[in-house]
């Protein structure tokens, strides 16, 4: 027993290697199978349903003769069907949309041997005049030689598609008859009469064929809705909805429906336009091309996951340009490209690009394509920036890392500003193209900004101590970079008021005005403001402590908790802790608590040196209290003590009031 579940095992380590290929494989039948559903929906969109009633008139019939007829009807229905095909082919499960190319493929090799039958029917005809019998021409018999083979094989393949395993496969051998009715020195004028009976054989099986699976279709059919049900109730709609476009590979589909457009679509500028090829350039052409592949929903869909397999790709390759291969071990979601083709979108969108002309769609792509460049550009610099810090604070030593990290950034500062220049010499600034040109401009400066703090935390690493002033100058550093682009936000919003006062307006504009005021210039201002005041307040604090002497440092002898570094100066808090300056102000920045004790650190005087610096706070804090509560105490029974005198002198003189009031009524008596 042992033995065979070690043998079952083994069995599953030698299958495990072919598993990959056999899902990547099935994932490009997947593909394949249902990319032409997109472009019969791109056809299908893309046709005039008036227009094709007309053409399919019959030569002087009007089209109000044409809706009298079944003509119309026919086309209405083909036109109707052909959308619901499309839509069956993206939604059907794997295994189903194979058996319905099985089936089409088979219609299709049926009517191949119609349309065969038919071809040597006619050949017939036009040879019966010649007094030469059927075995005497060399060029008769293999004519019916390759019609009998053909006919046959045709036969065998839609017996392997269909899977028939009963008598009924053999009516598919119905189109020999013509070639056997010749054989049997049938005149040629009667073998179209053999032909419509083979005809009438094939589509009497083909009803009893559909008839019998009818049931069959129409179970499975049910089964699909209400396993479709059932997951919309578990998951919801749109669970559901990402589930199934990850299922079929929509991303993948749209992706390679959009590549054989764009090549026909080349193709067809290069044929049509070879003469203004070299004076256009490829530039032009390449933009007219994807403009006409934006024409259309379903088509601007695919430009769209174009855009973002590109962007994936880019970001994919400056990841391995930086990391190698172990950048793709904990990748980065938001790295993924989908922001470059949802901007795409939304910008298309906006636009209306779909209902423009070829011209006029072709500019504007030149703008929608810059925008979604220059988000690349700062995903590319999301990408490169962590990198550059941890490189420069990790103190690596590899000049090859350090070299490629920096030639990336000096191409993400300088290829924006290239980009920039280059939109200005076509365009006339507006609004919209200032808006565009900043985010370049910002993304250039944020770049020259993480180079300069590289600089500095490398220049530090050179060092043999620590540099005292690094995180100061770190902060004017960003401080610098976040004032410029502080200042870039501002001139955007007053060159937006400037046109919405003097010039053309709208609420469109009025809405981003307000939306780039609140997020670049009020939110940055706000986060500015708090980080300044925040760093004075822990200055403030740090000035407050004292300052340890060289004979505390010495009795100390021991490293910053913080840093782990060896302390030549360091600040006294009064829980008696020793910490660098430098390294208790960052720590400020988070909370005000000892990093060692955990108590909330006093700024209001300076410690006494007569106190023992063994950490020993909570004592100290114990033994005060104690005194202090003793001393309450005392006082409370000195109180009382006070008290309980005084009520016994009033008492005496109390007494003695009473005593000489006696004597003098005594006196008074007398007299």
């Amino acid at each position: 027993m042992t033995s065979g579940f070690e043998n079952f095992a083994n069995l599953k380590n030698i299958e495990m290697p072919l598993k990959l290929p056999r899902e990547r494989l099935l994932s490009a039948v997947n593909v394949i199978l249902r990319v032409p559903a997109l472009f019969i929906a791109e056809i299908w969109y893309r046709t005039d349903l008036k227009t094709a009633v007309k053409l399919g008139s019959k030569k002087g019939e009007s089209v109000l003769d044409m809706e009298k007829t079944n003509g119309k009807i026919i086309i209405l229905s083909v036109y109707y069907f052909a959308i619901l095909f499309a839509a069956l082919l993206m939604i059907l499960p794997l295994k189903r949309l194979v058996n319905l190319y099985m089936y089409i493929v088979s219609s299709l090799l049926i009517c191949g041997g119609s349309f065969l039958s038919m071809h040597y029917v006619a050949i017939e005809k036009e040879n019966q005049n010649k007094d030469v019998s059927v075995f005497e021409d060399k060029e008769n018999i293999e004519m019916i030689g390759f019609n009998l083979i053909v006919q046959g094989a045709i036969c065998a393949t839609v017996t392997y598609l269909l899977e028939l395993k009963h008598w009924s496969r053999f009516t598919l051998l119905a189109y020999t008859l013509p070639v056997m009715a010749r054989i049997a020195s049938i005149p040629a004028e009667d073998l179209h009469r053999v032909h419509n009976f083979s005809t009438f054989v094939i589509c009497v099986a083909l009803f009893f064929f559909v008839l019998n699976n009818l049931g069959r279709a129409i179970d499975i059919m049910r089964l699909t809705l209400y396993y479709a049900y059932l997951q919309t109730q578990v998951f919801g709609w749109i669970s559901f909805t990402l589930l199934t476009c990850a299922k079929v590979l929509l991303p993948a589909q749209f992706l390679t429906f959009w590549l054989v457009m764009i090549l026909v679509q080349l193709y067809l500028f290069v044929i049509t336009n070879q003469n203004s090829m070299a004076d256009e350039g490829w530039l032009i052409i390449l933009l007219a091309s994807t403009g006409e592949c934006c024409a259309t929903p379903i088509s601007l869909i695919g430009t769209c996951f174009a855009v973002s397999y590109t962007a994936f790709i880019v970001l994919a390759l400056t990841k391995l340009f930086l990391q190698g291969y172990n950048a793709f071990m904990m990748d980065n979601v938001m790295h993924q490209g989908w922001t470059e083709g949802f901007t795409m979108f939304l910008l298309a969108i906006q636009t209306d690009l779909i209902t423009l002309k070829s011209a006029q769609r072709a500019f504007l792509m030149s703008i929608i394509l810059f925008i979604v460049l220059s988000s690349l550009i700062q995903s590319m610099y999301e990408v490169a920036d962590p990198i550059l810090l941890s490189l420069s604070a990790s103190h690596n030593k590899s000049i090859i890392k350090h070299g490629k990290v920096v030639l990336l950034c000096t191409f993400l500062w300088m290829f924006p500003l290239y980009m920039s220049i280059s939109i200005c010499k076509y365009f006339d600034i507006d609004f919209w193209l200032l808006v565009i040109l900043s985010s370049c401009v910002l993304t250039s400066v944020q770049v020259l900004g993480s180079l300069l703090v590289y600089g500095l935390f490398m220049y530090d690493s050179l060092r043999h101590e620590p540099w005292e002033r690094l995180d100061d100058l770190v902060f004017y550093a960003k401080a610098t970079t976040r004032m410029f682009e502080f200042l870039v936000a501002v001139i955007v919003v007053f060159y937006g008021v400037r046109e919405t006062l003097f010039g053309s307006w709208s609420w469109v504009n009025v809405s981003i005005l307000i939306i780039h005021f609140y997020f670049n210039v009020w939110s940055r201002m706000q986060q500015g403001w708090r980080s300044y005041l925040l760093r004075r307040k822990a200055a403030a604090k740090i000035a407050s402590l004292p300052d340890a002497s060289e004979v505390q440092l010495k009795t100390h002898n021991d490293v910053c908790a913080i840093c782990f570094q060896d302390m030549r100066i360091a600040k006294l808090t009064k829980c008696h802790h020793f910490f660098h300056g430098l390294c208790l102000k960052k720590w400020l920045y988070v909370q005000e608590n000892c990093p060692m004790c955990h108590q909330k650190i006093d700024f209001g005087g300076e410690s006494e040196d007569t106190n023992n610096a063994n950490g020993a706070g909570d004592a100290v804090n114990i033994v005060q209290e104690n005194v202090e509560n003793e001393d309450n105490l005392q006082a409370n029974v000195e109180n009382e003590n006070i008290v309980q005198l005084q009520e016994d002198v009033e008492n005496e003189n109390g007494a003695q009031t009473n005593v000489e009031n006696e004597n003098t009524v005594q006196e008074n008596v007398e007299n």
